[in-house]
């Protein structure tokens, strides 16, 4: 008889309730929880269909071992895990003795944010290795975000939220809810908060290239920008609603500090000025800046959109700047730090780190750990140039060679690699590289807890649940793994003290600040518990964590950044009119490279990833709509076929990530529809990353566009 169990999504930051029918531990059908008492019965298809990724006849069930050479297509065989366990450890040992710790190396993917368990394992697992070498997806997406708050803040994990309830004004920067939700913001059913806001007398304006599926009448409209110009919006805006006179001086004097140099920024950036940059009108921006600044509540959000320019940090600053400096900072409407169960604004204090921030001074110049991790933009040149250079490779549920710029390049260095071990669900496009396959358990195989929107939720909750069915075959979690892993080395072990081990006691303890037990989680209806709402009026006692409790409006860490910034205004100044710029196309049928071998979402119009482009510029060029053309810059080129699309700003080109899966011969429905790796098209190596951050250039990337001397895949 079948029995329905309570469960959540963790595919992006909602945590979206689920039910999961299961049938002598086999699952039936995945369903939206109607009796949760946050989500209510939304969930995404991503999430429905995560059923397809749970039953993909592709997963990988045992440990596998490669036996021929990386140069041609793998061939892998079964292995016992304790023959795997043995021969990786033993490996992992050989170099780390014969080359040091920073001969080993980690690449962390974006799965592992929703995974509460395994955070602790993978800081343990590389930190006893000893090696400072970790990189991990988030310098791909939104690194920028944890620098700028470090330095903004003093501390990298205090993200204040918009507060769409009760707001009167929004401006969100490079987002699309409706199809990609929302990000340092976890909201179920964002679409309905946005039309609910609307509906209480919010405007909400969209800053993006694209006319977004999440611009309607019921919600807002849309300003498009050139890309990779919002620096100069911000400042903009900022220096409009100073000059106006709404800077909240009370607000500033109090809690504020280096209010003068956040001045001297933005004083070259008036309306006038920097309409032809960003592409809107000046009068359209004095405006913006004037309704912003005298509503009766107004906040600000962000996202990858941003995030992934030349300047994100920066970015980050002035998106916190124009909450901050209005007032609207820690106040009902505005922006607010979510507590929820555990104060993780604490956590990220950055006086509990090295307060240089300093990695090494290496042949790549002087490099920065941002939350433990390097850009990923130089793992290639780490294997590949570096005097010492990486030699073994752990990756977990990451897929690297399609996720990071320059494809060629990653995978000539990983198959430089004398050792390279991914952990994931299949095997991927990185996988067909590996020496060694490891089978790890989904999120339905696996307990677990909502950890990931940790300080970020609207509407904060704690959700636990249990395995909904068993790991089948010989799938693993990935703490398991590290931990035998790491038995197997002689280093300090979960396994260390018992052989079954409850991985949960640094959860529980952490569940321990809000009076809460992992127990009481567990027997809540749902096993959810709604925690308080949202406070205001704690922000600056409370949350900040500068040494002198003061909001740095303008950090002098920046400065570098600053002079940059002002350099990169002139170069836009002399850019060629008809300069075609590359931006990331999100779609309801893809998550980064996830889902690529799903047969039910490869819709008519989504079996490839093609260039879209507005059609004047087609017609420019001389081309016509679902012609194969080339596209190609000074980093790359690629093959594929243009498509109209009228949402698109002129001069604005688009294309969805994660595509490119012509080797994945382990991924059947993937490699029947392969794509284009747009990555090809990305900067890589030294220079190819913001500095303060590690965040790679991502979007508004200049690229030329013409027909094809050759038939595209």
């Amino acid at each position: 008889m079948a029995t329905l169990k309570p469960t959540f999504c963790r595919v992006c930051e909602p945590s979206c309730g689920l039910v999961a029918e299961v049938e002598n531990d086999t699952l039936i059908r995945l369903m939206p929880d109607r009796d949760h008492p946050v989500t209510k019965g939304f969930a995404c298809h991503k999430g429905i269909n995560y059923q397809g990724i749970h039953q993909d006849p592709d997963r990988l069930n045992v440990p596998m071992v490669r036996i021929n050479a990386k140069q041609q297509a793998g061939e892998f065989v079964e292995q016992s895990w304790d023959e795997s366990i043995a021969a990786i450890a033993a490996k992992i040992q050989q170099i780390g003795t014969q080359h040091g710790g920073d001969a080993v190396a980690g690449y962390i993917g974006n799965p592992t944010a929703f995974n509460a368990l395994a955070g602790a394992a993978m800081t343990s697992f590389f930190t006893q290795l000893q090696t400072r070498r970790v990189f991990n997806s988030g310098t791909q997406d939104c690194s920028n975000k944890f620098a700028g708050a470090e330095a903004v803040f003093g501390t990298s994990t205090l993200h204040p939220v918009p507060d769409l309830t009760r707001t009167r004004y929004a401006l969100i920067f490079g987002e699309n809810p409706k199809v990609s939700h929302m990000s340092f913001v976890s909201i179920a059913n964002p679409m309905a908060q946005l039309r609910q806001a609307k509906k209480n007398g919010a405007t909400i304006r969209f800053i993006n290239p694209r006319r977004i599926e999440s611009a309607t009448p019921a919600t807002g409209d849309v300003l498009q920008i050139k890309p990779d110009t919002d620096l100069y919006l911000m400042a903009a805006l900022l220096h409009e609603i100073d000059k106006s006179g709404l800077f909240n001086a009370e607000v500033i004097a109090e809690h504020g500090k280096h209010i003068d140099q956040l001045r001297a920024f933005i004083q070259p950036y008036d309306a006038d000025t920097v309409a032809s940059i960003v592409g809107i009108d000046a009068t359209e921006i004095r405006q913006t800046a004037i309704d912003f600044a005298s509503a009766e509540s107004a906040c600000a959000h962000m996202s990858t959109g941003v995030n992934m320019g030349r300047q994100g940090t920066l970015c980050y600053w002035l998106l916190q700047m124009l909450s901050f400096v209005t007032g609207n900072l820690d106040k009902p409407g505005g922006n607010l730090y979510s507590l929820g169960f555990y104060p993780a604004a604490k956590a990220g204090a950055l006086r509990s780190l090295d307060k240089d921030q300093v990695f090494f001074n290496s042949e790549f110049g002087e490099l920065r750990l941002i939350r433990g991790s390097l850009p990923g933009n130089l793992l290639p040149d780490m294997i590949l140039d570096a005097k010492n250079p990486i030699r073994a490779l752990v990756v977990l549920a990451g897929n690297p060679l399609l996720s990071m710029g320059g494809e060629a390049r990653i995978r000539q260095a990983l198959e430089n690699l004398e050792l390279l071990v991914v952990i994931d669900l299949v095997r991927n496009a990185t996988g067909e590289l590996a020496d060694y396959l490891l089978p790890c358990a989904d999120m339905l195989e696996r307990r677990d807890l909502n950890i990931c929107g940790l300080g970020m939720q609207a509407e904060p909750f704690v959700q636990y649940t249990d395995a909904v069915v068993p790991a089948a075959h010989e799938r693993k979690e990935e703490w398991w793994i590290l931990g035998k892993l790491e038995q197997a080395m002689g280093l300090h072990s979960v396994f260390s003290e018992q052989e079954n081990p409850d991985p949960f006691g640094r959860i529980n303890r952490m569940l321990g600040y809000a009076d809460l037990t992992l127990e009481q989680v567990q027997q809540a209806p749902q096993q959810t518990v709604v925690l308080p709402p949202i406070p205001s009026g704690r922000f600056y006692s409370d949350w900040l964590q500068t040494a002198d409790k003061k909001v740095d409006c303008c950090p002098a860490l920046f400065a570098e950044a600053i002079e940059q910034a002002h350099g990169i205004f002139h170069e836009l100044q002399q850019e060629p009119a008809d300069q075609l710029k590359l931006i990331t196309l999100r779609t309801n049928y893809m998550h980064n490279s996830w889902y690529h071998n799903l047969p039910e979402l490869k819709r008519e119009h989504q079996k490839d990833n093609g260039l879209h482009m507005h059609p004047d510029d087609i017609q420019t060029r001389g081309l016509s709509n679902g012609e194969a053309i080339e596209v190609n810059n000074r980093w790359g080129s690629l093959l594929t076929r243009v498509r109209a699309d009228d949402s698109l700003r002129p001069g604005v080109v688009a294309m969805t990530h994660g595509w490119g899966n012509q080797r994945s011969h382990g991924l059947k429905i993937a490699k029947q529809f392969p794509g284009s790796n747009v990555n090809v098209l990305l900067p890589t190596g030294p220079g190819s990353f913001e500095k303060l951050s590690n965040q790679a250039f991502m979007t508004g990337i200049p690229v030329h566009v013409s027909a094809a001397k050759y038939k595209a895949h």
